[in-house]
């Protein structure tokens, strides 16, 4: 675990920026759609703040999404790129997974957040086919415990994004 911190902290200058905390805000939410937020979830929200250097301020507004719930599709409608936007499915896959129990209004708000994409929706097809499957770590890595296995589920689809973004 320690080498996969250390490969996405030279990935990390500073806290995110706005298009990236928005993206982190609206997948951080679709913790409490189930109505419910499981140890593991508020597990991994810590985890992202602490892993990916946000900022005090950001650390607040995320603490306080927490206490007020919002809606994870009106916090999507603040992410303008198709890049981030993808990210964000790819993201929330790993969230909605990560107490283990796929709810049917996890998958709702999904589809919610599919009907605002109207004709767009085609561009996020190859991330969204994969929504009802639980993420499995890449071949050869093995996490410790649980939780550190959705942290490194994170951190792996956050370095092969911001690779995509460097090239």
């Amino acid at each position: 675990m320690q080498s996969l911190l250390n490969k996405i902290d030279l990935k990390l200058e500073s806290a995110p920026v706005a298009e990236e905390f928005a993206l982190w805000r609206a997948m951080l939410s679709m913790a409490h759609v189930d109505n419910d937020i499981a140890d593991m979830e508020d597990y991994l929200v810590e985890s992202i703040t602490q892993v990916f250097k946000f900022s005090d301020e950001q650390k607040a507004k995320i603490v306080e999404d927490m206490q007020v719930r919002p809606n994870p599709k009106n916090l999507f409608k603040e992410i303008e790129s198709q890049a981030y936007r993808a990210q964000f499915f790819r993201l929330a896959r790993v969230m909605i997974w990560c107490d283990g129990i796929l709810h049917e209004d996890e998958l709702k708000i999904v589809d919610e957040i599919k009907g605002e994409l109207g004709g767009d929706v085609h561009e996020y097809e190859s991330d969204l086919r994969w929504m009802n499957r639980k993420p499995d770590l890449p071949m050869g890595e093995s996490a410790s415990s649980p939780e550190e296995e959705v942290v490194m589920h994170i951190i792996f689809q956050m370095i092969a994004f911001y690779e995509q973004q460097e090239g």
